[in-house]
Parts: C-alpha cells; sequence; structure tokens
C-alpha cells in the first residue's frame, strides 16, 4: 500500500468512529423516551354512575292480536224484491230493531189478504168465527147437523120399537128404523172426521197467512244487534233476491282482542286477569281490559292457546282491525333489580355492563330481563345496590380507571 493511502485512511477512521458513536447515542435516548412514555398511566375516564335499584316488576305474557267487535253481522234479505228506501250508510251508529232498508211491500200484503181470505172461508165451512183460535169437533156445523139427524133417528126408532111391543105396527117398520139409526151414527163419525180435517186445512192456511205476514214485515229489515254500520251492500232501487247482503254491522263497545298465548304459559293464565294493549293507532297509551275466553286446546301448527279478552272502548278510539299488543298480568315480583337503559351494552350478541369496584370498571355479562321503558330488569349478573357506569361505556374496559362526575366511588 502507497504511504500516501495509508494516511488517508488514519486521518478517516477518527471521523467514522465519531459519527458511529454519535449514532449509537441517539438510538439510546430514543428508547429511554419510549420506556418513560410506557410508564405513564392512561387518563381516567369520566363517567356518571347509578346504583342498581329494587324494583317491582310486573311479571307479563305479551302476545300479539287483532281486535274484533263484541258481535259482528252480514244482514242478508230474507225476501226477493226491489229496495225502496235505505236507512243507514257507512259509519252510522245503529239500535237493536231499527229499520234499515225497505223493500216494495205491495206484492207481499196482497198474499198475505189472499192468505187469509183462504182461511176465513175454511172457517165458514165449519162454521166457527174467522179469528177463533181453537175449535170443538162437536161445535161445528158438520157434527153438530149429524149428530141432529142420529138425535131424531134415534127417537123414532125407540117410538117404533114401543109400537112394535104393542102389536102396533109391522116389525119392518122397526126394522127400517134400526137402519136409518146405524146409518146417522155412522154419519156422526163421518162428520167428525170430516170436521177434523177441516181443523187441520185450517191450521194450515192460517199457518200460510202468518208465514204471508211475515214476509210482509221482512220487508222491513232492521238491525239485530246495537252498533254501527262497517259496511252498505246495496243501494235504493235495486233488485235483491233472497239471501242478499245488505249491511255489515259490528258492535264495537266491548271490542275484543283475539290472540294466541304459547303453550308454556297456558298453566299462568285464567279467566278473570288483567291485560294491557297497546295499538300503533294509538300510540302511546294504554288499553286494560279482562281476558275473557281460553280455548282448551293448543293449535298444533304453532303450539299456542287462542285467547280472547274484553276492552270497554266507550269513547270507541279502539277499531275493530286494529294490530294490537297485548300482555296479561300475572303477578307482582317485588325483588326486581334495573339499572337504566344507558347501562346496558350489547354487542356480537352478548349483553353486559361495567360495574365500578375500587375506581375501576369491571366488566359483567348479564341477563337482561323486562323493558320497563327508561329503565332495563337485570335478570341475571347483578345484585341491588352495586354501581354501573351509564356514560361513556364504549370507552370501558376491565381495569380502566375511572373518574365519576360529581361524586367519587368508593
Amino acid at each position: 500500500m502507497p504511504a500516501s493511502t495509508a494516511r488517508r485512511i488514519a486521518l478517516l477512521f477518527p471521523i467514522v468512529a465519531l459519527v458511529v458513536l454519535s449514532g449509537c447515542g441517539g438510538s439510546k435516548k430514543a428508547d429511554d423516551k419510549k420506556g418513560a412514555a410506557a410508564k405513564v398511566p392512561p387518563a381516567p375516564v369520566t363517567i356518571q354512575v347509578e346504583t342498581a335499584r329494587r324494583t317491582p316488576i310486573t311479571r307479563r305474557v305479551e302476545f300479539v292480536g287483532t281486535l274484533a267487535g263484541i258481535d259482528q253481522v252480514t244482514l242478508a234479505s230474507e225476501v226477493d224484491g226491489t229496495i225502496q228506501k235505505i236507512g243507514a250508510d257507512l259509519g252510522d251508529p245503529v239500535r237493536k230493531g231499527q229499520t234499515l232498508l225497505t223493500i216494495v211491500p205491495d206484492e207481499f200484503r196482497f198474499r198475505q189478504e189472499q192468505a187469509k181470505a183462504d182461511a176465513d172461508q175454511t172457517a165458514a165451512k165449519l162454521g166457527i168465527a174467522p179469528d177463533a183460535e181453537g175449535a170443538d169437533i162437536d161445535r161445528t156445523s158438520l157434527v153438530r147437523k149429524a149428530q141432529a139427524d142420529y138425535t131424531n133417528a134415534k127417537t123414532d126408532h125407540d117410538r117404533r120399537k114401543g109400537l112394535v111391543e104393542k102389536k102396533l105396527i109391522a116389525r119392518k117398520e122397526l126394522d127400517d128404523a134400526e137402519a136409518r139409526l146405524l146409518m146417522a151414527e155412522a154419519n156422526v163419525a163421518t162428520a167428525r172426521e170430516e170436521a177434523n180435517t177441516q181443523l187441520a186445512v185450517l191450521r194450515g192456511k192460517r199457518a200460510q197467512a202468518s208465514l204471508a205476514a211475515k214476509k210482509v214485515r221482512d220487508t222491513e229489515v232492521r238491525s239485530p244487534i246495537d252498533g254501527s254500520i262497517e259496511a252498505r251492500l246495496v243501494s235504493a232501487g235495486e233488485y235483491i233476491k233472497t239471501g242478499a247482503p245488505l249491511f255489515r254491522i259490528v258492535n264495537d263497545r266491548p271490542v275484543k282482542l283475539v290472540g294466541e298465548v304459547p303453550e308454556y304459559f297456558a298453566a299462568l293464565v285464567r279467566r278473570g286477569m288483567s291485560v294491557e294493549l297497546a295499538v300503533d293507532g294509538q300510540a302511546g297509551r294504554v288499553f286494560r281490559g279482562t281476558l275473557s275466553r281460553i280455548s282448551p286446546s293448543s293449535t298444533v301448527a304453532n303450539r299456542a292457546v287462542q285467547v280472547e279478552v274484553l276492552f270497554p272502548n266507550a269513547g270507541r278510539e279502539l277499531k275493530p282491525g286494529f294490530f294490537g299488543k297485548g300482555a296479561v298480568l300475572l303477578r307482582v315480583d317485588p325483588n326486581g333489580v334495573t339499572v337504566p337503559k344507558e347501562a346496558l351494552v350489547t354487542f356480537a350478541g352478548v349483553d353486559k355492563l361495567y360495574v365500578i369496584e375500587g375506581g375501576k370498571a369491571v366488566e359483567r355479562k348479564v341477563k337482561p330481563g323486562s323493558d320497563l321503558g327508561t329503565r332495563v330488569e337485570i335478570a341475571e349478573g347483578l345484585k341491588a345496590g352495586e354501581p354501573v357506569a351509564i356514560t361513556n361505556t364504549g370507552k370501558l374496559f376491565t381495569g380502566a380507571a375511572v373518574t365519576v362526575s360529581g361524586a367519587k366511588v368508593k
């Protein structure tokens, strides 16, 4: 190696060494700073805390159903004819017996008069009053005439018998009198049979007259229940046939909720229990009714028991057809534990909350119970009196230091 090159290397070696030593010293200082930073604890999370409270909780069985009127009928015509007048329309309140529709009655009145005339004619043949409720066949003209002939024949027979005994007339005349007597007796029996037949005919014609009178009454269609018109299905001037639907009427005071309770709770529900109802059409309102009917069997398709609940509905706020959510009130549990809803955290299907112990948060998995509006029941995993975080729960984890806003955690 030339002497000049050796001198250059000797001059550069101290400089390189200085640079290397300088780099090593800088790395050591950076590591020292990171270690110092790692030793600084994270800032406490500021939270608000509320103590779990013991709250009386009403145990209930919830179900859904549809509202219906206590009575719902489709009113149909009982006669053929042309509609003369309509007296009620959609939404009108109606009373039991109120005339809703009239059919032209002329033809039915003529039939009634004809049927009555036929009955009166038969009564006249029997010699009884047209409006007599019943008749004694012995008082009918047929039987009275036959009875009179029989009496006359018997009297003549008895007189001739005495004359024959005195030998004043021939025996043949007595034989003729006996024949006339037997014939008169047979005529009485025949008259009785004829009178009975005519009485049966009279009853039939009177029944026809009553039926004709009913047809006349049927031309005035009346409401069978108290309620309101749900639908009017015909118009004035329309010709209708027997059985044609005319109106749908619903009695909505009270209304009934028809739904199904899971068979698991079937043994717990009983007639007379109180039921609460919420409907979308009356948001925020709770209606109270009484469990009135319970099916004796469950439905095979969904293993549920059908129930009916009556609600007074004095103001008609509830309408048939509404969808409702019902809850049968079973009992009151005085030992329920509740917290504000803000305390409950749900993530990936797991329900949890943070209990504050010694100034730190402790994650606690719990099982929620009844929803009480602003509060929620904790059925498992928490005791009354334990403090839980209700704010900044998303920043908490087990062991996180906390600062309670406005108070200190013991």
